[in-house]
């Protein structure tokens, strides 16, 4: 259990990547969405579902070896960019905004999102990625609706 745990926490060892890992995991998703035939059905709204409810208990099991919501986690960055482009028909340049506007809301934590963190568990891990994907839907809809060019996000 902890092998499949650690896999899917770090979502295909994407997570031990040694700088950014949430980042880099974030990308790797990105690109799969784009460039594997198929790769968008990552985003279909019962992935999406299932990736948020394993999301939880797989950070609880990654966190008790590694500690508190530790850098190698990185299921909850996918949950959150899946979020940001579930339902949505974006040019790249909307794939490229909703990546680049996931992980500034992922980093700076706004409203909600900081104290999101601190739930126990994997709760705190997942919530905050949550929030910032929401963030990040709620800005690419704005965007696409005044520049059409960002692609279909609502």
């Amino acid at each position: 259990m902890k092998f499949i745990s650690n896999f899917i926490g770090t979502f295909g060892y994407t997570g031990l990547f040694p700088f950014a890992p949430a980042t880099f995991a974030t990308l790797v998703f990105v690109l799969i969405y784009m460039y594997v035939p198929g790769g968008n059905i990552l985003v279909h709204p019962v992935v999406l579902l299932a990736t948020l409810l394993i999301s939880v208990p797989v950070s609880t099991q990654v966190e008790k070896a590694h500690g508190h919501d530790a850098g190698r986690i990185v299921i909850d960055e996918i949950v959150g960019i899946q979020l940001a482009l579930t339902l949505a028909a974006p040019t790249l340049l909307g794939v490229a905004s909703a990546f680049v506007l996931f992980r500034f809301f992922d980093i700076v934590k706004p409203f909600t999102a900081g104290r999101a963190q601190h739930l126990p568990r994997g709760y705190g891990v997942v919530a905050d990625d949550v929030i910032a994907g929401i963030y990040a839907r709620v800005t690419l809809v704005i965007l696409a609706w005044i520049f059409p060019g960002f692609g279909r996000f609502f």
